[in-house]
């Protein structure tokens, strides 16, 4: 015999922030992704689900070209990132990517019984970790503009054909010590991709799950090399975010 579907759920689909163990404790007070749900729980498979529900002609069907708006994409990551944020707060998460939705709770559990022994081992793997990400770059390359640049015009072409033909900076055996360092303090390591045009002076990039009594070494460890680096280069430090990096990620991002 078919499940009955209340009104509300015809109307509405589910929109999972990601899993943690049992037991629940109580959800955030913030609104969920769409600015309006309560955040809630289901118990799936012995691990708990946060999820809420939001609207189906949102974030159903629609939601592929609803992402071509930035305007509505930033407000939407904004609200995702906060939900997980305040989540992960209290309890060892594994964050689920920015727009993973179910159409019933059905389909969501049987997602998470499909994907139960990559979770749990996940969810052993960053108990009481927090992700960190590292950048390093080198100071700004000095543009030296050919002497017979005359022109405004002159000037600017010199200067992007300069910009067009400079190497992008590589890692050198005084990152790859820093790189060591990290990776000996961390119990795991995730490096970003390849280092684009885009990211400026970008010289390496990194993403380290720490235990959380282990911040202050890690904060002490960049510290030093900031120290010894002076001037050449600069290390920029984000987080602790949940563990987005370490996430086992299987499966589709809408279940039927």
């Amino acid at each position: 015999m078919a499940r009955r579907v209340a009104p509300d759920e015809r109307e509405s689909v589910i929109y999972l922030y990601g899993v943690t163990r049992s037991p629940a404790g109580a959800a955030p007070s913030i609104a969920g992704v769409d600015g309006k749900s309560k955040i809630q729980t289901i118990d799936c498979a012995g691990m708990v689900c946060w999820v809420s529900r939001v609207p189906a002609a949102e974030f159903g069907e629609k939601f592929s070209q609803n992402l071509e708006d930035l305007d509505w994409l930033a407000a939407v990551s904004v609200r995702h990132q906060r939900a997980v944020g305040a989540i992960a707060e209290s309890h060892d998460m594994l964050p689920a990517r920015l727009g993973t939705v179910f159409l019933t709770e059905e389909s969501l559990q049987a997602d998470i019984r499909r994907r139960k022994a990559s979770l749990k081992r996940d969810l052993r793997r960053i108990a009481g970790m927090q992700e960190w990400g590292v950048k390093i770059f080198v100071s700004p390359q000095q543009t030296v503009l050919p002497t017979n640049v005359k022109t405004g015009r002159e000037y600017l072409e010199a200067k992007s054909q300069m910009l067009r033909t400079r190497k992008p900076a590589v890692p050198d055996e005084d990152v790859k010590m820093l790189a060591s360092e990290l990776a000996k303090l961390g119990t795991a390591t995730a490096e970003g991709g390849k280092i684009s045009g885009g990211a400026r002076d970008l010289q390496y990039q990194v993403s380290v799950l720490v235990k959380k009594s282990d911040r202050k070494k890690l904060e002490q460890l960049l510290r030093r090399f900031s120290r010894e680096w002076k001037d050449t280069r600069k290390i920029e430090c984000s987080g602790p975010w949940p563990p987005y990096s370490f996430v086992s990620h299987e499966g589709s991002s809408k279940s039927e």
